[in-house]
C-alpha cells in the first residue's frame, strides 16, 4: 500500500530483483480507477500489478490497519493527529532518501513531472479530505504468513526497499 511516488521507486529499484526471484508484487493506492490508469500509463508501471482502493472509507487500508483509517462511532474518521501526517520520521526519511524520487514524478512549478497527484474523490468533500490523511504500509506474504510488515508512521516514512527485498528472498 503505497503513495504513487513509492510505487515508481519500487518499479525501478525492486521489480527486477523480485522478478528474478519469482516473487510477485501488488501495489494498492488510494484514488480513482482513472487516476490509477493515468499513473500507470505516465510512469510505465505495470497495470497488472496496480490496484486502486476507490472505496469511500479506504477499506483496503482500514483492513490492513494503517494510520488514520479508524472510525469513530458516528462514522467519521478518527484522525490520529498532525504527527500521523508529518513527524520526525518524515524528516529523517527525507534526509536519508532525499526528494529525488518525488521530484522526478511531480516535478516543480516550472518543470512539471510525469505525473500530477490527484485528490482522491469521495462521496463528500469530508470523505475526500479523509482519504488524503490515510497512511500506507509495506507487507511481504508467503501464502497466509506475514513475513514482513511495516506501517508508515507518517508521510514518507516508508520501509526500506532493501528490507522488503530481503524479507521477500529477493535481496
Amino acid at each position: 500500500m503505497f503513495c504513487w511516488e513509492r510505487a515508481v521507486q519500487l518499479r525501478r529499484d525492486a521489480l527486477p530483483a523480485l522478478e528474478a526471484a519469482n516473487v510477485g508484487l501488488a501495489v494498492v493506492g488510494i484514488g480513482s480507477i482513472d487516476a490509477g490508469d493515468t499513473f500507470a500509463t505516465r510512469t510505465e508501471f505495470p497495470k497488472s500489478m496496480l490496484y486502486v482502493d476507490d472505496s469511500d472509507e479506504s477499506e483496503t487500508y482500514r483492513a490492513a490497519g494503517t494510520r488514520n483509517t479508524k472510525r469513530k462511532p458516528d462514522g467519521k474518521a478518527d484522525f490520529e493527529g498532525i504527527g500521523s501526517m508529518w513527524s520526525k520520521a518524515t524528516n529523517d526519511a527525507l534526509q536519508a532518501r532525499g526528494k529525488a524520487d518525488l521530484d522526478a514524478i511531480t516535478g516543480s512549478l516550472f518543470k512539471p513531472g510525469i505525473y500530477t497527484p490527484l485528490m482522491p474523490k469521495g462521496s463528500t468533500m469530508t470523505r475526500s479530505m479523509e482519504k488524503t490523511m490515510v497512511q500506507g504500509g509495506s507487507f511481504v506474504f508467503e501464502g497466509d504468513d506475514v513475513l514482513f510488515e511495516h506501517y508508515d508512521e507518517s508521510s514518507g516514512a516508508h520501509a526500506g526497499i532493501d528490507d522488503i527485498l530481503k524479507a521477500a528472498g529477493a535481496a
